[in-house]
C-alpha cells in the first residue's frame, strides 16, 4: 500500500491525465456516446471511489435519488424543445420514445463524479446514509416524477416549453443553488473549487461530443451562442452545463443529505 502522500500525488496526476486520456481515446477510437461517458466520468469515479470507500454507498444513493427525477424532467423538455438531440444510441429504445438511455447514465455518473470529488478533496461531511431531509426530497421528487410520467403518457402535447433549457435550469438548478449559498456562504469557496475543476472537464467533453457528432443543438429557442476553438454551441450549454451544474449538484447534496458545513 502506498503512503498517503504518494496517493495524493497520484490523485493530482489522475485529475489531469484522465481527462486528457478520455479525449485522446474518444477521438482516436471514434467512440460512441456511451463509451465517451464511461471514459470521461466512469474512470475518475472508479478511482476516487477506491480512494474514498467510506462515502461510496452514500454518494451512490444520493446520485441515484438526484439524477433520476432531474434527468426525466430536464431531458424530456430539453429534447422536445430541441435544446439538444442525441442522434444515435446503442440501446434499442428511448425512454418515452424521447430520452436516450445514455443521458440517464451520463446524469448519474456526472452527479456521482462531482460528489465523490467533493467528498474526497473538500468535504468531510456526516456519515449518515440518508438524512431526514433527503427522505423528504425522495418523497416529493418521486411524486413529481410519477405525475410527470402520467402526463407524458396521457397528454404529452402539453409538455412543450419554449426556451426550456433556460427556464428549467434557472428554476431547478441556478436559483436553488443561489438561495442555498446565500444562507450558507461558507460553502461558496468549496463549491467554486469544485466547479473550477469540472468546468474544463465538461468543456472537453463538449468539444469531443461535438467533434464526434454524439449530440447536436437543433432547436431555435436559445438566448445566445458561444464559439470556442471552432465549436459552436448555445450559451445555455456553456453557462448551465459547464459552470452551474457542479455548483447545483453540491448545493442539493449539502442541503438535503449532508451537514451544510
Amino acid at each position: 500500500m502506498y503512503p498517503e502522500k504518494t496517493l495524493r500525488k497520484i490523485d493530482m496526476a489522475m485529475l489531469v491525465l484522465l481527462p486528457v486520456m478520455s479525449v485522446c481515446l474518444s477521438i482516436v477510437l471514434r467512440t460512441n456516446f456511451l463509451f465517451s461517458i464511461l471514459l470521461f466520468f466512469g474512470m475518475p469515479s472508479l478511482w476516487f471511489s477506491y480512494r474514498t470507500p467510506a462515502k461510496v454507498k452514500k454518494i451512490f444513493l444520493s446520485s441515484l435519488i438526484f439524477a433520476v427525477p432531474f434527468v426525466l424532467v430536464l431531458d424530456y423538455f430539453g429534447t422536445v424543445d430541441g435544446s439538444w438531440f442525441v442522434p444515435t444510441t446503442v440501446f434499442s429504445f428511448r425512454l418515452f420514445g424521447v430520452i436516450p438511455i445514455e443521458d440517464m447514465i451520463l446524469s448519474f455518473l456526472l452527479v456521482y463524479g462531482v460528489l465523490i470529488f467533493y467528498e474526497h478533496f473538500l468535504d468531510k461531511g456526516q456519515d449518515q446514509l440518508i438524512d431526514a431531509r433527503m427522505r423528504c426530497f425522495l418523497w416529493v421528487a418521486s411524486s413529481i416524477a410519477l405525475a410527470f410520467v402520467a402526463v407524458v403518457l396521457l397528454r404529452p402535447e402539453v409538455l412543450i416549453i419554449p426556451y426550456a433549457y433556460f427556464w428549467l435550469w434557472t428554476m431547478l438548478i441556478l436559483l436553488p443553488a443561489l438561495a442555498f449559498l446565500s444562507f450558507f456562504p461558507k460553502l461558496i469557496a468549496k463549491e467554486v473549487i469544485t466547479a473550477a475543476y469540472f468546468f474544463p472537464l465538461l468543456l472537453l467533453f463538449e468539444f469531443t461530443g461535438l467533434e464526434l457528432g454524439q449530440w447536436s443543438f437543433p432547436g431555435e429557442h436559445f438566448i445566445g451562442w458561444v464559439e470556442l476553438l471552432g465549436y459552436r454551441f448555445p450559451f445555455e450549454e456553456f453557462f448551465f452545463w459547464c459552470i452551474v451544474a457542479a455548483i447545483g449538484i453540491v448545493s442539493y447534496y449539502e442541503f438535503f443529505n449532508d451537514d451544510r458545513k
